[in-house]
């Protein structure tokens, strides 16, 4: 298991999966320690024990496979999920109906300090052609702590951030056991890239992710191993908890 406590200064873009496991960008780093995650946690041997004609190699194949399948459902930006969250978040949806409805006003808004947490509940499923053979369920679960953010509103989008930090804390579950587990501090506006704006009366939701691989090993049989994920990314459950009251303020 991976237990990390990070502080940073700027990590546009750090996906979920290289928090995590303080991988770079490629994610092969991640994938190392997640495979090595997984043997070690035992989630492995419960998943590949109805594959018993299959070699060492063989089952070192369909770990690293799993694991490299899991890597891709975790390469979801810390960043989308503040954002997401905060889509939910009442001061800010109120200050873009405003300056929606008032085209080209703006606002600046103090905002409360106030959490927001996320889960994801994936599964990945081994199979021998075609046939379910064992399921691996996985558990992501991340919590924001934002303090003393100040955000500019503009025709209904979230343009810029002016200061604030962000505590932010993971875990990664598979079969009920921890395989990492991760905390960091980050300055809000050097995590949260904004580009033009970020529209906040709109839900984009996360894509879609299902995938399914072969994996290059196969049985005395000649039977195909493949994983694949029966669970998607997408509506991830996401509460936002306000501590205080945000006040916004007009700009012309």
């Amino acid at each position: 298991m991976t237990t990390q406590t990070a502080t940073t200064e700027s990590t546009q873009g750090l996906s979920a999966a290289a928090f995590l496991f303080d991988a770079g960008a490629d994610g092969q780093d991640s994938i190392k320690q997640l495979a090595a995650a997984l043997r070690e946690s035992g989630v492995l041997g419960t998943a590949t024990e109805g594959l018993s004609k299959l070699s060492k190699a063989g089952l070192e194949a369909v770990g690293d496979q799993i694991a490299a399948i899991t890597q891709g459902l975790l390469d979801m930006g810390l960043d989308t999920m503040i954002l997401e969250g905060w889509r939910k978040f009442g001061d800010l949806h109120a200050a873009a109906q405003r300056t929606k409805a008032a085209g080209g006003s703006s606002e600046v808004l103090d905002l409360a300090s106030h959490s927001i947490s996320t889960a994801h509940e994936p599964k990945v499923e081994l199979q021998v052609d075609g046939v379910p053979l064992a399921t691996v369920n996985f558990v992501l679960a991340r919590t924001f702590e934002l303090k003393a953010a100040v955000a500019t509103v503009r025709d209904g989008r979230l343009v810029s951030l002016h200061s604030g930090v962000c505590d932010v804390e993971g875990s990664l579950v598979a079969g009920g056991k921890e395989l990492a587990s991760r905390s960091g501090h980050f300055q809000l506006p050097l995590l949260v890239p904004l580009g033009s704006g970020v529209p906040l009366l709109t839900d984009d939701g996360l894509t879609p992710v299902t995938v399914t691989k072969s994996v290059d090993a196969s049985l005395e049989e000649g039977a195909v191993v493949a994983a694949t994920v029966v669970g998607t990314v997408d509506g991830p459950t996401s509460d936002v908890t306000e501590n205080a009251t945000s006040t916004p303020t007009p700009t012309s």
